[in-house]
């Protein structure tokens, strides 16, 4: 093996190990239905609308401000401007400059997990074409070649179904998040009816005795 590649092969793996980990915590952060709130710099977080932009801000007051609103799914701290805009509905992560994102730590994970993915792939293609380039190297043994060009191709192919499963998990979040923010609208709606009726029946419990009173006497 040409020392490249095993380079190569030793920064595969210890992607492969960041990968699992991240891996286990976003199924973690799922479970639990973690909803705290952390960082990802040179980020943005981009959701269905924009509730609010507010200036002068810091790091900390833009998160304060995201976690005590119910509406607030994300935040994007701009660090060059001091400004913070809070938004609301599913969204995801982008790569930018002088922004900081503030976002729930299953969006983070799914974002660590696309990145870590794209690394193992272009690591793997890289090996690969290595292999390739210097199969005259590798016909001494040409079983061992071939036993390594088999696992290469079975990781490229295992990355990209992992590359689709972490698609449909984030799909599959975000539906559940975007059912969880509904639920919680309508439970505080419920609520709000509830306490109305409740007065509504009080007052004509006290108009009913007034009543009462007036004609005892």
């Amino acid at each position: 093996m040409s020392t490249q590649l095993q380079n190569l092969n030793s920064e595969f793996n210890s992607l492969l190990t960041q990968y699992k980990d991240t891996y286990q915590n976003y199924i973690n952060a799922l479970n639990t239905n973690n909803i705290n709130l952390t960082t990802v710099p040179n980020t943005s977080f981009v959701g269905t609308s924009n509730i609010n932009t507010l200036s002068n801000s810091t790091i900390t007051s833009c998160k304060t401000a995201c976690s005590t609103n119910t509406s607030c799914t994300g935040a994007t701290f701009n660090s060059d401007l001091n400004t913070c805009i809070l938004s609301n509905g599913t969204g995801s992560l982008i790569s930018t400059n002088q922004s900081i994102a503030i976002v729930q730590e299953a969006i983070y994970y799914s974002y660590q997990l696309q990145q870590l993915n794209s690394k193992l792939i272009n690591i793997n293609n890289q090996m690969m074409n290595n292999a390739t380039q210097n199969e005259s190297q590798y016909n001494q043994n040409q079983q061992q070649n071939t036993i390594q060009n088999e696992s290469l191709n079975n990781n490229y192919y295992t990355l990209q179904q992992e590359k689709n499963q972490i698609n449909e998990m984030i799909r599959q979040y975000e539906t559940l998040n975007a059912a969880y923010n509904n639920g919680s609208i309508e439970v505080n709606s419920n609520y709000f009816n509830y306490v109305v009726l409740l007065l509504i029946v009080i007052l004509l419990i006290f108009i009913l005795i007034k009543l009462f009173i007036k004609r005892q006497r």
